[in-house]
């Protein structure tokens, strides 16, 4: 359920993204979207993080799928970082 919900957030992130400076009526909307998108980085990433320390058992697929939404997610903070936020 909570992949889901990261990917459901993920999705619309990515949707967001392409003109994502012009979107930003004040400042606080650029820093919410900035958040929402190290969030679900942060999710993903720790659950890569957990299989390298040995706290859940590897699985490759996962891990895969995992890393595919870290590096899509990584390119979305940057559009919201500009004056004022």
């Amino acid at each position: 359920m909570i992949a889901l919900v990261c990917l459901a957030r993920a999705t619309t992130l990515l949707a967001l993204a392409a003109p994502a400076s012009a979107q930003f009526a004040k400042a606080e909307d650029a820093i919410h979207y900035r958040q929402g998108a190290l969030t679900v980085m942060g999710t993903h990433f720790g659950r890569i993080g957990a299989m390298a320390n040995g706290k859940v058992a590897f699985d490759a697929k996962a891990a895969a799928e995992n890393a595919a939404i870290v590096t899509d997610m990584a390119k979305l903070p940057w559009a919201a970082f500009g004056p004022g936020t």
